[in-house]
């Protein structure tokens, strides 16, 4: 044991001199001077300098080497990290890339789970997490929330631009849009439908309402009343407009008919309880005569007021006639008469004639 007594102080003792066994030495005898090669069963001091200092709150030093720390703790101050920081997750209020740095994005490896499907940015919120994930089959990016950009900006496509804030690019060729507002200087080219009612044939050139298969330049088809209504044209440079199946075809104002022309040919201008009708023509009017030389031309016989008016060289033998009816003669000469008038109704009747010829 060493004794330390009160008095003059004993200096150069040889440690021969000193009897010492491990575990005689307290450490709470020695007191200042420095302890060199310094070790325990858990420290061992290596330092050619002095290196850490403990105060009462806290250890003071300039690096520090670990390979784990096993509990929470908070840093005060800014981080620098040398190295890759591998994190289970990152919590930040802001992120700040230093623009020094080759690499100046986000990268997320495949880790663990081998591919990086299903990896993103996510922001906690309630009622639900916001996130922008990568999806697969097909690779794509999913967002919870709109996605926005400032005004004045493109969504982009291999450098060339697909829709800003109020146009479509020029390379939007096709689409299925099923609802537009108001179109100004709409340009189609190919083939059209519109609701499979409206179509058009680039091919044939023809456009067509209610059937796919059009007969002409202009087909309307009307299901319900199996009409089908056409503009046309003819080799003979003849433009035609009217029914192609066995239909009529009237020409209306007032939702009345006013020209009506029916599945047999036949045409009727007006309307039977309306006497009141106009029908003007102006120029040559012919019956029955192709190139009529005069105002009014009729190739047969003719009815007016009820009374037949009919050409002949004699009184007619046959047919049923009624008073007022004549005959005019075709082969007048003085002496003769330019007509025959029917004086008494029957079966041919009564005649006498009429208007005589002088010589």
């Amino acid at each position: 044991m060493v004794k330390v007594f009160d008095g003059e102080t004993i200096t150069d003792i040889p440690r021969s001199a000193l009897a010492l066994n491990p575990g005689d030495l307290s450490g709470d005898l020695i007191s200042g001077g420095t302890v060199q090669n310094f070790s325990s069963s858990g420290i061992k001091d290596n330092a050619t300098k002095q290196s850490l200092v403990i105060e009462d709150d806290r250890i003071v030093v300039k690096n520090i080497k670990f390979t784990n720390v096993d509990s929470n703790f908070t840093v005060r101050g800014d981080v620098k990290v040398y190295g890759v920081l591998d994190a289970g997750f990152v919590r930040t209020t802001e992120l700040i890339v230093n623009q020094r740095y080759e690499k100046q994005y986000l990268e997320f490896a495949e880790g663990d789970k081998g591919t990086t499907i299903g990896t993103g940015l996510l922001w906690r919120s309630s009622p639900y997490n916001k996130q922008f994930v990568l999806l697969a089959n097909p690779d794509r990016f999913f967002s919870t929330e709109h996605i926005e950009v400032t005004g004045g900006r493109n969504f982009m496509i291999n450098g060339n631009w697909v829709i800003n804030e109020d146009s479509l690019g020029d390379g939007i060729v096709n689409s299925r849009l099923r609802k537009v507002g108001r179109l100004q200087g709409l340009s189609v080219s190919g083939e059209l439908n519109l609701d499979d009612q409206i179509f058009y044939d680039p091919v044939s050139k023809r456009f067509s309402i209610g059937t796919e298969l059009p007969s002409a330049i202009f087909t309307v088809q009307d299901e319900d009343n199996d009409i089908e209504m056409v503009i046309d044209g003819s080799k003979e440079g003849v433009g035609k407009f009217g029914v192609r199946n066995t239909k009529s075809v009237g020409i209306i104002t007032d939702d009345q008919i006013r020209v009506l022309v029916d599945e047999k040919g036949d045409i009727t201008f007006g309307h039977e309880m309306k006497d009141s009708t106009v029908t003007r023509a102006y120029g040559k009017f012919s019956v029955g005569v192709k190139n009529p030389r005069e105002q009014f031309e009729v190739a047969g016989n003719m009815r007016l007021g009820g009374r037949l008016h009919s050409k002949g060289d004699e009184p007619p033998v046959t047919g049923t006639h009624i008073v007022g009816d004549i005959i005019w003669n075709t082969k007048p000469r003085p002496g003769g008469y330019v007509g025959w008038i029917c004086i008494q109704n029957g079966t041919p009747g009564l005649w006498k004639p009429w208007g005589p010829i002088h010589a």
